[in-house]
């Protein structure tokens, strides 16, 4: 039988592009069907726009900060057209940075929507066929939805729609406090909107170690966010003459009304399975939506993959393309897909970034473990660049092996990979005693966190 492709990734985004590139390095005849741009959500409507917006809004946290070093800041203005083009540029040159990759590689973009009809075919827009001896969908997630509250793209929108940054509204309602629920608060809070949070759990960034997603609330209210954990919102009313919709909101026995000018809608987000497969096929999903795969991300067909958002949690851009590259060694070396433990980050001010197994994780599993802490406060270049609110954290079995890392505070994103190294390889915290880290910086915060439970740490 002859083959069109070695290998074809429904999708586009981090797994299907990053996937694609690595198997035309290796000389595989390679195609990605894509039916909207390249990059998917995390480049063109996630990780990469919000970040930049991210970037923007620094600016103005900086401004308020800097009458206290000295230098004083009056009567700027926010242009957001300014800030929108901004953000289409940086979008705009990565997306063609991949076209660029897939010319250099030989790998094939083919537009239309992609549907695995055969153990070797796929359907692109149902009237083009790909024979491929290997597919990989890597179709990612959508936003999810609430039955109650419709997005309606004006008194309702979702965090793609939120992106657009068409105008600032006077009061924003911020449905679930995970990362991009966050993330959005923060940016529309600094140019200039009214932001309250709404969580129905126990606690912001749920799944996160308490410790410091505790601290992450109270720097967040500190910059005049309100969040309300622990609360539901019921009968959503809309005023089209105030333009205003109004909620009933509960937390425990305490009930309240309150109007908005508009809702983000952020409770997560739901695979996008729907029409990828041929129901003859008989792929299992599970009742969330994702598709079953075994430790080889293989579904029932040996040569027929997924990876990323589709087959669940975390539902992460790293993960994704760390999967696909894996993929794609297992096809060509017969590599073993290693499941290693994730990070995540979490875009704030500050930041928030964790690895492997929290403190409630732990307790709740019966583990023994040790936990180190240094706070920011206490570090030096935490203190000469004023950014003193935070923690690094880390958790230790019994014989000192790091097994979770936690840091919440300036800087944390960029500080994890050396945690990330060491919980993956399974150090000990004696390993980091004869490391010697540069002074003065906010990595010697880790040591210190370290040392206190190697009984090396100094400043603390």
């Amino acid at each position: 039988m002859s083959f069109d492709y070695d290998i074809v990734f429904i999708g586009g985004g981090p797994a299907g592009y990053e996937g694609a590139i690595a198997a035309g390095k290796k000389g595989l005849k390679v195609a990605v069907v894509e039916k909207d741009k390249l990059g998917g959500t995390c480049l063109q409507r996630g990780c990469v726009p919000s970040k930049a917006l991210l970037h923007t809004v620094k600016f103005i946290k900086q401004m308020k900060a800097a009458a206290k070093a000295g230098i004083k800041i009056d009567n700027y203005t926010v242009d957001i057209d300014t800030i929108i083009k901004q953000k289409d540029r940086v979008v705009s040159k990565l997306t063609k940075g991949i076209e660029t990759l897939f010319k250099q590689y030989n790998v094939e973009m083919i537009p239309g929507k992609g549907k695995v009809t055969a153990e070797d075919t796929v359907m692109v827009d149902g009237d083009k066929k790909l024979k491929a001896k290997h597919i990989v969908v890597s179709t990612g997630s959508v936003p999810a939805r609430l039955p109650f509250l419709k997005v309606d793209g004006t008194y309702v929108v979702d965090s793609d729609m939120a992106l657009n940054l068409e105008d600032i509204p006077g009061k924003l309602l911020v449905v679930g406090a995970g990362a991009i629920g966050l993330e959005m608060g923060v940016i529309y809070n600094y140019l200039g909107a009214s932001v309250t949070v709404v969580e129905i759990l126990d606690h912001i960034l749920p799944g996160t170690d308490v410790e410091v997603a505790d601290i992450l609330e109270k720097e967040l209210k500190k910059q005049k966010i309100k969040i309300h954990t622990a609360t539901a919102i019921l009968n959503p009313t809309i005023d089209p003459t105030e333009k205003t919709i109004a909620f009933d909101c509960k937390a425990g026995e305490k009930e309240w009304q309150e109007s908005f000018s508009r809702v983000l809608l952020s409770v997560g987000r739901r695979p996008f399975t729907a029409d990828i497969f041929a129901d003859s096929l008989g792929i299992e999903m599970d009742r969330g939506g994702f598709v079953k795969v075994n430790d080889y991300l293989q579904t029932r067909f040996p040569n027929i993959f997924a990876c990323g958002d589709v087959i669940g949690q975390p539902l992460l851009a790293h993960k994704a393309s760390h999967q696909a590259i894996a993929i794609v060694d297992f096809i060509t070396e017969g590599k073993a897909i290693v499941h290693h433990p994730v990070p995540g980050a979490v875009y704030t001010f500050p930041e928030l970034a964790s690895i492997g197994v929290t403190e409630e994780e732990a307790n709740e599993k019966g583990i023994p473990v040790k936990i180190g802490r240094f706070p920011y406060s206490a570090g030096s270049r935490s203190n000469a660049i004023d950014e003193k609110v935070g923690l690094v954290k880390v958790i230790a079995a019994e014989n000192n092996t790091l097994i979770g890392a936690h840091i919440v505070g300036y800087g944390a994103d960029e500080m994890m990979p050396i945690l990330n190294f060491a919980v993956t390889n399974r150090m000990k915290a004696d390993d980091f005693k004869e490391m010697i880290f540069i002074h003065p910086t906010l990595s010697e915060n880790i040591f210190e966190a370290v040392g206190q439970i190697s009984g090396f740490s100094i400043h603390i």
